[in-house]
Parts: C-alpha cells; sequence; structure tokens
C-alpha cells in the first residue's frame, strides 16, 4: 500500500544500516586505486558516485523513492519545479521541433514554452486542455506535449489514456506535470505518460521551507536528462534532498486530509450566494468531473473561485480573512490566498488575462491542515464583509 512504500522504500545499500539515509554534504567522492576507478567509468554505476554534479547519495535515494511511488524505471531530482519542467523540452527538442502545451497552466511554464524556446527556434501551439484539442493540433515536426495534470488553476483533466495511445502512433513525448495531483492521486505513468515532473516545492515537501524538483521516467530518458543536467548544472543539494525524503513519510496523511476538506469547503462556498464559479475537479459541478473520477483518487489542496463582485470586494475578502494568509504556493500546512491578477498576472495585459480567464475576482485558495470548521467560519467571517 501506498502508506508502507512511503515508509520502507529501496534504498542504496548503506553498510551502516541507517534506518535514514545519510547526508552527503560533498561535492567529491574518492576512489581507493585506478581499478576502482576505471571500474566505475566503465559500468557508470548510478549507486557510486563522482562528482555531485552528476550524482549524490542522499540525492539517489531521494529518487529511488520519487521513481517507486510514480511506478516508473527512475527518477532524477533538480534545483527546482522549473528546472524540472524545462529539462525535458531542452534535453529532447531542438531547432525546427514543434510542441503543444494547454492554455492553463502555470504561467512561467507557459512562458517558457511560448517565448523562451523561441530563441532556439521551437515552435509552439497553445491549445484549450482537451484531448481532441491536443490532437487537432498535431503538426509534422510535433516532438512533444505537455500538460498539467490536473491544470492550474482551473484543474481541468485530460483523457490521459486515449491521448498517450493517439501520441504514441505519431511518437510524440508526453510530458506530465503532475505536481497538483501527487503519486498519491495518479500515476500518470500507468495512463501512458512518458515523464513526469513534480514541484517538489509542493506536496512533497509540504513545508514551504524549499525549492526544488524531480523527474520520473524510464531509465532512457532519464539518463539522458542527467546527463544533459551535467552540462547545465540545475543541481539539488544533498541537505534539501534529506528534507524532502524526511517530510514525504507523511504524504499520505495529508493527501487524505488536504482531499477530504478541500472537497468539503469547494461544496461549502459552491453553495454560498456570494460565490459565482468554484473550480475543484472533484466536486461534480466541475466540467472535468467524469474525467477526474477516472483518474484521480482525490482533488489536492487546490481550488480556485469566482467571488460574486469586483476588485474592491476581491481586496476586502482577501483582508478580512484570518487563517488564510495571501501568499504564493500551495500544499502547505497553512491555508493560503492567491489572488492571480496581483500574484502572477499582474503584468500580463488585460486583454491575454482575460483569454486565460483571470479576472479581477478570481482567488486562489490552497487548504492547508488547520481545522476544517475553523477555515469555513474564517471563511464565511471574510465572505461576510463583501
Amino acid at each position: 500500500m501506498f502508506e508502507t512504500e512511503l515508509i520502507h522504500p529501496p534504498q542504496i545499500e548503506d553498510k551502516f544500516q541507517s534506518l535514514n539515509p545519510a547526508i552527503y554534504p560533498s561535492a567529491v567522492f574518492l576512489f581507493k586505486n585506478m581499478e576502482e576507478l576505471i571500474d566505475f567509468v566503465s559500468s557508470k554505476n548510478k549507486n557510486r558516485f563522482e562528482y555531485s554534479r552528476y550524482g549524490n547519495p542522499t540525492n539517489r535515494n531521494l529518487e529511488l523513492l520519487i521513481a517507486h511511488l510514480e511506478k516508473t524505471e527512475d527518477a532524477y531530482v533538480v534545483s527546482s519545479g522549473m528546472s524540472a519542467c524545462t529539462l525535458p523540452i531542452l534535453t529532447f527538442l531542438q531547432s525546427g521541433d514543434h510542441i503543444i502545451f494547454s492554455s492553463d497552466m502555470y504561467l512561467k511554464t507557459r512562458n517558457f514554452i511560448e517565448k523562451t524556446i523561441k530563441k532556439f527556434n521551437i515552435q509552439s501551439t497553445v491549445v484549450f486542455p482537451k484531448k481532441e484539442e491536443i490532437l487537432n493540433a498535431i503538426q509534422p515536426n510535433t516532438k512533444m506535449v505537455f500538460i498539467e495534470f490536473p491544470t492550474n488553476p482551473f484543474y481541468y483533466v485530460i483523457d490521459l489514456k486515449p491521448l498517450s495511445e493517439e501520441l504514441k502512433k505519431h511518437n510524440i513525448l508526453l510530458v506530465v506535470d503532475s505536481t497538483l495531483s501527487s503519486p498519491y492521486n495518479c500515476n500518470p505513468i500507468e495512463f501512458g505518460a512518458d515523464l513526469v515532473v513534480h514541484s517538489l516545492t509542493k506536496y512533497f515537501s509540504g513545508q514551504n521551507d524549499l525549492i526544488a524538483g524531480a523527474i520520473a521516467g524510464s531509465k532512457n530518458y532519464i539518463e539522458k536528462i542527467r546527463e544533459f543536467n551535467g552540462e547545465l548544472g540545475a543541481i539539488l543539494p544533498a541537505e534539501i534532498s534529506y528534507k524532502i525524503y524526511r517530510s514525504s513519510k507523511t504524504l499520505a496523511i495529508r493527501m487524505q486530509y488536504h482531499n477530504e476538506t478541500t472537497l468539503e469547503i469547494a461544496d461549502y462556498l459552491y453553495n454560498h450566494p456570494k460565490i459565482k464559479k468554484v473550480y475543484y475537479p472533484m466536486h461534480p459541478s466541475h466540467p472535468d468531473y467524469s474525467i477526474a473520477k477516472k483518474y484521480l483518487k482525490g482533488g489536492g489542496c487546490l481550488l480556485t473561485i469566482e467571488l460574486d463582485g469586483n476588485f474592491e470586494a476581491l481586496k476586502t475578502f482577501c483582508n478580512s480573512c484570518n487563517i488564510f494568509r495571501i501568499g504564493p504556493s500551495f500544499a502547505s500546512a497553512e491555508s493560503l490566498l492567491d489572488p492571480p491578477i496581483v500574484m502572477s498576472h499582474w503584468d500580463v495585459p488585460e486583454v491575454e488575462r482575460k483569454k486565460m480567464n483571470i479576472f479581477e475576482n478570481t482567488l486562489r485558495i490552497s487548504v492547508g491542515l488547520e481545522n476544517k470548521n475553523d477555515l469555513i467560519k474564517d471563511l464565511e467571517q471574510a465572505l461576510n464583509k463583501i
């Protein structure tokens, strides 16, 4: 079971049999003699180390855990969630290639795909997050589809299995950012994804006290990304890997609470007269509810609402909350409010914001681990003030 696998994952060999993996704050790993060095270079053993830009024992234990949870052959940890998103694109695409991505997506990822990689003559097409839209956008030079699962911030759920089956016919790589679901709620590889990426800052850490990312997939794909990043250097420090490894032991308990509490809060808000819309994938009102039930064990900690009011109402509501605090990110113990029109899209032209469905009354909410009745009371008193 998932809970047991979190506590007893595979680990690299440790002659001291430490209960918790050791932290190796070292850039250099020594060899006893030339014969040992030659054997290492010849065998390319991933559980023997030379220099921490290429691999570290602490990081390797975290990679084995993530691969185990995602049911993949291998995994690779990197310096941030953004590194996890950009490295597969930079590794597998080249000048003249084409990538498809969805319109509902973390803005920095979208900017990288839509704008930054133009410098390398890589073309892109943005489509609404539906299987049919993606397939209709395929071109002869399409080499990759990059999607979030669910998407952010409106939690659309793409019908993953038939999409992956069609993409394989065209030899198109499917990369899935599964940060919002976590391996507790879904394993995209089981439904045909080629690579799964995570911001480990979120559910794996659960504390909002570090920045890290991970990529999981076949040994072949992961090895190519690892080699490429050996040149780029988006490396995760061993001390950070250990903190994630330690925090991940409570992932299942936290996810269960997030799933149950957020669904209850989504239902409360859906029935509130001062809320126009609620977006939560496991709520029956969501347009992708039936698809979400096929793939997701739960909806996680995030929901997005549209208040029945203007920007002043949004400001009043956010300023009136006591438990919910204003800040980016999600999946920590603390509940957070993220008004995207200010937090992430302030410099995006209004015309473009509206195309992304980001309005002056849109608010993303991250439900933490506080008592659910206290959270509902806080939302209620804040809503009464608008």
